[in-house]
């Protein structure tokens, strides 16, 4: 048998480290035909045990060791070379492995597969046309018809390390100018104190469910009179600290927040300049704040498409008055203190308050000084299949000089909905909300899909008319229709009538300079469409 060299020199480095050595053998031989064996057998004798040396082919590998030793190094080099290479294509495909990029719930996300590192791009843009009709003859009062952003935003978001969330979102078309700030969201929160969380930054106010839905996923163009008056005027994304927690059928989240980024002139503000806390070059002077909670539970649950939801909240607020107006003039002069104020638009383009207490620390007659306020709400869903009914009620009791029991602004809203093509809302019991919509089979003209299609109905009444206060009375219903074409892009159209309107708001007694004595008593129709994409 012929051994190439190559065969022998890989053997020679595989076997570098065998030796050579002496074995003993027995032999045997045949008494007749006298031949030796070297097993015994029939016949055959033991003649005894030998010994032979076995040095002569170890000097034959030890020659072709020395003859081929540039070959053999060679081999060898060769060998660690494609080892290198074999190692880093590895490193190369667990790599890519590790790191998986998808659209997600929060936006284009990148993340590890550990869980150690991910991080999310999203946003929405919001896109409104309104037009009104049956205002009346007061053409000062009228509603404006037209087109806008609602909401133009772009967040990033997610997690460092395992054990540490973040967000910071900014909206473009949020705010009136230089002045005010479009930051929402600027938060991070530690999750490794399980079951709790703790948040520190600029966050929501954990009030109301309708203020806790992401405006993406709400039933109709723009939330309640009374959510918006109490809740999301003028900006309910205050700066503070929030410890969470959430079970199977349950959530809990309790927050201490003062005023948030950036003023802009908003009553939600009363810091001695409009910059707020986004003041750079002096100080925003004392801030406003507060406590606030809102627990929820699941006494009924049989599904995610079958459930029955209760929430409550509260909330209390120590308010900051800056010095102000000392002459008793009309209500809203440049003169006058800056403080709390509440109000509420009926539209989504034209959002002019037709609800609206103007500052409730004033100047007239013996003044008044708002020194506090206390809200308190309650929240009820019910879920079966393609059916819902939601309803909120929520209060808000002013305290200070002449303030009483009495001025006690209140506020609700109940809504209905179906889905004609047999989706259910999307419940999310970590944050006790709806979240997205997703259609059984979303639009394709290709593959004969028409998405999701839901209508919906909501009557909703705010009531700021109290012995000291003239803000208004408002009963509003809504129809809606929602078509989601897919998860991520909607269409949605409402149509909305003021059944009643009611105020003795003047110049002499509302800050708002009796901007609600000329919308007094009108009752228009309001047309609202909206194309919505996020992502």
């Amino acid at each position: 048998m012929k051994i190439s060299k190559l065969t022998l020199a890989i053997a020679t480095v595989l076997g570098a480290g065998a030796t050579s050595g002496a074995f003993a053998m027995d032999l045997y031989v045949d008494t007749k035909t006298k031949q030796i064996y070297a097993e015994p057998g029939r016949g055959r004798e033991l003649m005894g045990s030998f010994e032979k040396v076995q040095d002569a082919p170890a000097k034959a590998a030890d020659k072709t060791e020395k003859l081929d030793k540039a070959e053999i190094k060679a081999i060898r080099e060769d060998l660690a070379l494609k080892t290198n290479e074999i190692k880093a294509l590895s490193e190369h495909v667990e790599e890519a492995s590790h790191v998986k990029t998808e659209l997600g719930e929060k936006g284009l996300e990148i993340k590890t597969a550990d869980g150690n590192f991910k991080m999310a791009v999203g946003g929405r843009l919001q896109f409104d046309a309104q037009s009104s009709g049956d205002q009346g003859s007061k053409q000062g009062s009228q509603l404006n018809s037209g087109l806008g952003v609602r909401r133009g935003r772009i967040h990033t978001e997610g997690t460092l390390y395992k054990d540490f969330d973040f967000k910071f979102e900014y909206d473009f078309v949020r705010g009136n100018g230089s002045t005010a700030a479009g930051i929402t969201d600027a938060w991070v929160e530690y999750t490794n104190f399980k079951p709790f969380s703790v948040t520190a930054g600029q966050f929501k106010e954990p009030f109301s469910l309708e203020s806790a839905t992401s405006n993406r996923f709400l039933t109709f163009n723009e939330r309640s009179s009374a959510n918006n008056a109490f809740v999301e005027w003028a900006n309910p994304y205050l700066l503070g600290l929030s410890v969470q927690s959430s079970g199977e059928r349950w959530t809990a989240r309790a927050a201490l927040q003062a005023e948030p980024i950036g003023g802009g002139g908003l009553n939600a503000n009363t810091s001695l300049n409009n910059q707020g806390n986004a003041n750079r070059t002096g100080a925003s002077g004392n801030t406003s704040y507060g406590a606030t909670g809102r627990v929820t539970g699941l006494p009924y649950f049989k599904s995610k498409t079958e459930l029955v939801h209760v929430g409550a909240s509260g909330s209390y607020r120590q308010v900051n008055n800056t010095s102000g107006a000392t002459t008793p003039t009309v209500f809203g002069a440049s003169t006058d203190p800056t403080s709390m104020r509440f109000a509420s638009q009926i539209a989504d383009v034209d959002r002019t308050p037709w609800a609206d207490t103007g500052n409730l620390t004033n100047t007239l007659g013996s003044g008044h000084t708002l020194d506090n306020y206390y809200r308190l709400g309650a929240e009820l869903v019910g879920v079966k299949g393609p059916f819902s009914v939601q309803t909120e009620v929520m209060a808000t009791q002013l305290n200070g000089k002449n303030y009483g029991a009495a001025d006690t602004l209140w506020g609700g809203y109940a809504t209905a909905s179906w889905f004609i093509t047999g989706e259910s809302r999307n419940y999310d019991s970590k944050k006790g909300t709806f979240g997205r919509q997703k259609p059984n089979k979303n639009f394709s003209l290709k593959n004969g899909g028409w998405g999701a299609w839901e209508i919906a109905t909501r009557f909703d009444e705010l009531d700021m008319n109290t012995k000291n206060v003239h803000g208004g009375r408002i009963e509003q219903g809504t129809v809606g229709l929602n078509w989601y074409i897919n998860p991520h892009v909607r269409m949605m159209a409402d149509y909305s009538h003021i059944f009643a309107n009611s105020n003795n708001a003047t110049a002499a007694n509302n800050s708002s300079a009796g901007s609600l004595s000329t919308t007094n008593g009108q009752h228009p129709n309001i047309y609202m469409l909206r194309t919505q994409l996020d992502w």
